[in-house]
């Protein structure tokens, strides 16, 4: 009769949801993911890099410009005799140029540049990994309450079931002056107020599916959600967050900085050539609009940068040890929130062990003190009170086995191996 209880029990608590679909924690948080904005600014810091990395090189390429210039000067060179034939040079110039230019070398700024730029993305690639852990964190801590909700609906729905059986009995009793009416007002109040606790947990558990339901952007009111098993986990302290591929991303982000900036003092070689024509040309001596050109080689060499670049390393060279000392902090309080994790989860499993002998013993003595109660040798009010202490014992098995499949998951978002 029992068996076949909470088969009803369970048909009736899922009926709506029997030939639906069925959808998987693994899922949900593909779903949550998907519907995130997480993937799509992945895709827009892509897209950001490419800029950053082309105007990081941009001044290695091919300059051209045009010049011009129109000018009347007061003086002009005069030649202390008029002899040769040489015209007065004119007051008025003007001229129209094309320049161009091309770097040869630029101190490496090129290759540590987008170099730099590069890390700098990456780190925000790291952030975003970040939040979608964190995101697959919320899924499952919805996704394991909900069943808690629906195993203590299930509870609750076998013990109304188990008292109602008593009431029709005490009534039948009743009837025959063998017992008291306040045992049947007594049993049917508990029956309400089992009910209400029903109508509370359901409230929650719609709650819950809204939230999956926004955070996924499916509809889950009308679906059977699969029982997730129990992950693998790994009894150490070992740690692959993001947390530390960003540290570490800083650090050489650091380096590329100094390097970067170090670039700046190196030598800086490039060639150029300017083509025109105007008045004068480069013959000062002819008055004459001409066309001219000028090519060479130019090379700069800073002399008195080497102060500030060593002051910039200093500076660099501490914020790394900020950097490496919020690394250990880090890192530290990682550990330490493993290790409570993994004593969590060896104290559930102890809790477990005991819930099952516990449940079981609670059984025997509610089947117990039901023949008492139709016998007449215990009232209803300790009927009940024992009936509690097993209702409270198979929620407390079940809420456990759920705490200990959440704190697995736990452990594994601690360790960065969600």
């Amino acid at each position: 009769m029992r068996q076949f209880f909470n088969f009803l029990v369970l048909f009736f608590l899922f009926a709506p949801l029997f030939g639906q679909t069925t959808v998987t924690i693994e899922e949900c948080q593909d779903w949550a993911i998907s519907h995130s904005s997480a993937n799509v600014q992945k895709e827009l810091n892509t897209q950001l890099l490419k800029v950053k990395l082309n105007d990081a090189s941009s001044h290695l390429y091919p300059r051209l410009e045009i010049n011009g210039g129109l000018t009347y000067q007061s003086h002009v060179p005069q030649l202390p005799v008029s002899t040769f034939g040489v015209d007065s040079l004119s007051k008025l110039h003007s001229f129209i140029a094309l320049d161009f230019s091309q770097t040869v070398f630029d101190g490496a700024k090129f290759f540590y540049g987008r170099k730099y730029e590069k890390l700098l993305n990456e780190a925000e690639i790291f952030k975003l990994d970040i939040s979608i852990n964190q995101l697959k964190e919320k899924v499952i801590s919805i996704y394991l309450n909900l069943f808690i909700i629906e195993k203590q609906l299930v509870i609750l729905s076998n013990a109304e079931e188990n008292l109602n059986e008593q009431v029709n009995r005490l009534k039948i009793m009743l009837k025959e002056g063998v017992v008291y009416a306040n045992a049947v007002d007594q049993l049917e109040v508990e029956v309400l107020k089992i009910e209400q606790q029903k109508g509370e947990l359901q409230a929650t558990r719609e709650s819950l599916i809204s939230s999956l339901s926004i955070l996924t952007g499916k509809d889950l009111s009308n679906v059977v959600f699969a029982v997730p098993v129990f992950p693998t986990i790994e009894e150490n302290t070992n740690s692959s967050r993001y947390e530390f591929k960003i540290f570490e991303n800083k650090k050489k982000s650091l380096d590329y900085q100094k390097k970067l900036h170090f670039s700046q003092s190196l030598p800086k070689l490039s060639v150029f050539v300017t083509a025109g024509y105007g008045r004068p040309t480069y013959d000062i001596f002819s008055n004459k609009f001409d066309w001219f050109y000028l090519t060479g080689v130019k090379l700069k060499i800073p002399l008195i940068d080497w102060a500030k670049t060593t002051g910039i390393g200093n500076i660099i060279n501490l914020q790394k040890s900020i950097v490496a000392s919020q690394e250990a902090d880090f890192e530290k309080s990682n550990k330490i929130a493993i290790q409570e994790k993994l004593n969590e989860i060896k104290k559930i499993e102890n809790l477990l062990l005991l819930d099952e002998k516990i449940t079981q013993k609670y059984k025997d003595i509610t089947q117990t003190v039901s023949t008492q109660l139709l016998n007449g040798t215990i009232t209803a009010y300790d009927f009940i009170k024992y009936k509690n202490n097993e209702v409270q014992s198979l929620i407390s098995q079940e809420v456990h086995h759920f705490q200990l499949l959440k704190a697995k998951y736990e452990l594994l978002a601690l360790k960065g191996k969600l």
